[in-house]
C-alpha cells in the first residue's frame, strides 16, 4: 500500500513540475516577444537618431529565437528586415531575408512566404539585381492577391515602381504609381505614408525625364501627407532643391538647402540626406563662383560616404569635386574625382549612373576622351537593349499577374453564383415546408372555428368594442398631454424664463421689456380656450398662415432666447395642399426641439429646415451646443412626444449628437 502510495506521489511530482515549467517558459517567451516589439517599434521610430536605431534593431534582432519557427517569430524577423532596409543596413537586410526564406518556405505559411518574397526583393533591388528584384516582387504580388492583402500590395507596388526607375523605365514606374493611388482609395486606412511614398517616387521619375517642374509639383504634393516627419521632409527637400538647380533657379534651390542644413535635427534623424545637402550646397556655390569653404564640403560628405559604406550619393558628390577641380584647372584631382564617380556607379551596376559620370570624365580627361566616348556609347546602347528587355519582362510577368487576378475574380463569381443558386433552392423549400404546414394548420383551425364559430363571434365584438373604448380614450388622453407640454407648457417655461430677470434687474428698460412677455400670457390663455373647447380644430386653413407662423415663432426666439436662429422653408412646399394635422405636428416638434435648446442646449446658433422631398416632407433641427449622449436612453416627455407624433404621421425620427458639438433632430413625414 505504501509503495503505491510512493509511486503516484513521485507521478504526481513529476506532472507538476512540467506544468510549472512550461508556464515559466511561456511567460519568457511572452517577455522576450514583448521586448522584440518594443525595440522594433524603436528602430522605426524617425524621430530617434540614426545609429540608436540601428541599435535597437540590431537588438531586436539578436533577441529573435530563430530555432522556433511560429507566426511571432517569422513576422518579427520580417520587419527587423524592412527596418535594415530603411537603415540601409543591406548586409542585415540580406541575412534576415535568407533566413526568412527558409523559415516561410517550411511553415508553408502563405503570407510569410510573400513577405520573404518581397524582403529577397529588396535585397536585389538594393544590389541592383533588378531583374531578380522584380521576379521576386511578383512571387510576393501573386501570393498577396491571392490572400486579398490590399495594405501589402500597395507597398510592394511602390516596391516594384522603385525597380522601375532604377531600370530607366520612368514612365512604366509612373503609370504602375498612378494605378496604385486606386488601390489606396480603396483601403483607405491609414494611408498618409502610402500617398507620400508615391508622390516622391513620381517626382524622383519626372527628374529623370527633366520634367523639372512636375518634379516639384508632385514632390510638394507628397509634402502634405508627412505628418512633419523631419527624415522625409527633408528627402523631399533635396529632391526639389535638385530640381531647382537642373532649372537654374539657384536661389531657390539654395533656400530647401538651408532648411535641411540648419535644422539641428536633420544631422541626427538622417545623416546620408544630410551630407548629400552638404554636397548640393558645395555644387551651389561652385556654380555661383562661391568657392569658399571649398572644397572642405565635399570632403564631410566624402568622409561620411565612405566611414559608413553608403554608395548612395557618394558618386555625385566625386562628380561635384571633379567640377571644383576642374574650376580651379587642377585637371589630375579632377580626373581622379571623375574616375572614382564613374567606379562607384559600375560598383552598384547602375547604368544611368555611368553615363552620368562618364560624361563629366570626358570632360576633364580629355587625353582619354575618345576611349571614354565608346564606352559611354557602348553603355548607352546597352542601357537601350536592357531596358526594352526589362520592359518585355516585365510585362510578361505584370500579365501573368493580372490572369492570377482575374482567374481569382472569375473564382469568385462563380462561386457567388453557386452560393445564390443553392440560397434560391433552399428558400424554395423551405417556403414548400412553411406552405404545407400552413396548410395543415389552417385545415385544423377550419375545423375548430366551425364548431366554435358562434361563441367566438360574440367575443370577439365584445372585445373589439372594449379595446376601441379604451384606444379612444388612451389616446385622447395623450393627445391633451402632448398639446399642454408642446404648447402651453413651453411656452409658459419661457415666459418664466425671461420674467425671471426682473429678480435681478428693475430698471425701467428691463420692465419695459419684460412687458412684452407677460402680453405673451393672452396667447396662453388663448391656447389653453382652445384646447379646452376642441383640439383638433384646424388652425392653419387661411392661406400661408403656416409658414407665417414659423417665421413669427424663429422671430419670438430670435427676441426672447440668447440662441440666433435661421429659417429655412422650401418655397416648393404648397402649405395649402398639405393637411392641418401634419402641420400641427410639425409646429409642436419645432415648439418642443426649440425650448430643449433654449432650456439645455446651450447653443449660439440654431437652424430649422423643412423641405419637399416628395413624398415626404423633412424637417432637420440642428444646433451646436453642447450636446448629449444618445447612448443612454432619455425618459423625457418631449423627445417621447416628438417621436409620438412622427409616430401618429407614419414617418420617421432620428436624433444624433456629439458631445460638446451637435444635436440634430431629423424627421421625414409622408405627405400623401
Amino acid at each position: 500500500m505504501n509503495k503505491r502510495l510512493i509511486y503516484w506521489g513521485i507521478i504526481l511530482l513529476v506532472f507538476l513540475h512540467g506544468c510549472t515549467s512550461k508556464t515559466i517558459e511561456d511567460k519568457e517567451a511572452q517577455a522576450n516577444n514583448d521586448s522584440i516589439k518594443k525595440y522594433l517599434d524603436l528602430a522605426g521610430n524617425d524621430s530617434i537618431t540614426y545609429d540608436k536605431r540601428i541599435k535597437y534593431n540590431d537588438k531586436a534582432y539578436s533577441l529573435i529565437d530563430l530555432n522556433r519557427n511560429d507566426t511571432l517569430t517569422r513576422y518579427n524577423l520580417y520587419y527587423a528586415g524592412i527596418n535594415y532596409c530603411n537603415l540601409l543596413q543591406f548586409k542585415k537586410l540580406e541575412e534576415s531575408a535568407n533566413i526568412l526564406f527558409i523559415l516561410s518556405f517550411k511553415s508553408k505559411n502563405q503570407l510569410s512566404i510573400a513577405n520573404s518574397y518581397k524582403l529577397k526583393g529588396l535585397n536585389y533591388m538594393f544590389k541592383s539585381k533588378n531583374d531578380q528584384a522584380i521576379e521576386s516582387f511578383y512571387k510576393s504580388k501573386k501570393i498577396f492577391l491571392k490572400l486579398n492583402s490590399t495594405k501589402q500590395l500597395i507597398a510592394l507596388n511602390k516596391d516594384i515602381a522603385q525597380v522601375q526607375l532604377y531600370s530607366s523605365d520612368f514612365l512604366g514606374s509612373n503609370k504602375t504609381l498612378f494605378e496604385n493611388f486606386k488601390l489606396i482609395k480603396i483601403f483607405n486606412k491609414n494611408i498618409n505614408f502610402d500617398l507620400y511614398r508615391n508622390y516622391s517616387t513620381i517626382a524622383s521619375n519626372f527628374s529623370y525625364l527633366k520634367d523639372y517642374k512636375n518634379s516639384i509639383k508632385y514632390e510638394n504634393e507628397g509634402l502634405k501627407y508627412v505628418n512633419n516627419n523631419l527624415r522625409f521632409v527633408n528627402i523631399s527637400y533635396c529632391g526639389i532643391a535638385d530640381s531647382y538647380i537642373q532649372l537654374k533657379e539657384y536661389d531657390k534651390a539654395q533656400y530647401y538647402i538651408d532648411l535641411i542644413l540648419e535644422n539641428p535635427k536633420s544631422k541626427i534623424v538622417n545623416p546620408q540626406n544630410f551630407y548629400k545637402a552638404k554636397s548640393m550646397n558645395g555644387y551651389l556655390k561652385l556654380v555661383q563662383n562661391k568657392i569658399s569653404g571649398l572644397p572642405n564640403l565635399f570632403f564631410e560628405a566624402e568622409n561620411y560616404y565612405s566611414k559608413n559604406d553608403h554608395d548612395n550619393g557618394q558618386n555625385y558628390n566625386q562628380i561635384n569635386l571633379s567640377k571644383y577641380y576642374e574650376k580651379i584647372n587642377d585637371t589630375i584631382n579632377a580626373i581622379k574625382a571623375a574616375n572614382k564617380a564613374v567606379s562607384i556607379s559600375k560598383s552598384y551596376n547602375n547604368p544611368s549612373d555611368i553615363l552620368i559620370t562618364l560624361e563629366q570624365l570626358i570632360k576633364v580627361d580629355k587625353k582619354n576622351a575618345s576611349t571614354n566616348a565608346k564606352e559611354y556609347i557602348r553603355i548607352n546602347d546597352s542601357l537601350q537593349i536592357s531596358e526594352r528587355n526589362f520592359r518585355d519582362k516585365f510585362a510578361r510577368i505584370a500579365y501573368e499577374t493580372d490572369k492570377i487576378s482575374q482567374e481569382k475574380e472569375t473564382a469568385i463569381k462563380q462561386k457567388w453564383i453557386i452560393v445564390t443558386i443553392a440560397g434560391v433552392i433552399i428558400v424554395i423549400i423551405v417556403l414548400l415546408l412553411i406552405i404545407t404546414r400552413q396548410r395543415s394548420k389552417q385545415k385544423e383551425l377550419q375545423l375548430q372555428q366551425s364548431q366554435q364559430k358562434a361563441n367566438e363571434e360574440i367575443y370577439h365584438l365584445m372585445l373589439t368594442q372594449k379595446a376601441k373604448e379604451d384606444e379612444a380614450r388612451q389616446t385622447e388622453k395623450k393627445r391633451i398631454a402632448r398639446e399642454l407640454h408642446d404648447g402651453i407648457m413651453n411656452k409658459l417655461s419661457s415666459t418664466r424664463l425671461n420674467l425671471a430677470i426682473l429678480s435681478k434687474k428693475t430698471d425701467t428698460e428691463t420692465i419695459q421689456k419684460c412687458l412684452t412677455y407677460i402680453n405673451q400670457i393672452n396667447q396662453i390663455e388663448t391656447d389653453i380656450r382652445n384646447i379646452s373647447h376642441d383640439l383638433n380644430q384646424d388652425v392653419f386653413q387661411e392661406e400661408d398662415s403656416f409658414g407665417i407662423m414659423i417665421e413669427d415663432f424663429v422671430n419670438e426666439q430670435n427676441t426672447t432666447s440668447k440662441t440666433h436662429y435661421e429659417l429655412e422653408l422650401d418655397n416648393d412646399i404648397d402649405w395649402n395642399a398639405i393637411s392641418s394635422e401634419i402641420k400641427m405636428h410639425l409646429y409642436r416638434i419645432i415648439q418642443e426641439a426649440s425650448h430643449n435648446i433654449n432650456k439645455y442646449g446651450q447653443a449660439k446658433k440654431a437652424s430649422i429646415s423643412i423641405v419637399l422631398d416628395a413624398p415626404n416632407i423633412c424637417m432637420a433641427i440642428t444646433d451646436n451646443g453642447i450636446g448629449f449622449d444618445t447612448s443612454v436612453i432619455s425618459n423625457g416627455i418631449g423627445i417621447q412626444n416628438m417621436q409620438a407624433r412622427v409616430k401618429l404621421l407614419n414617418g420617421k425620427f432620428s436624433i444624433s449628437s456629439t458631445k460638446h458639438a451637435t444635436t440634430s433632430v431629423n424627421i421625414a413625414i409622408p405627405i400623401k
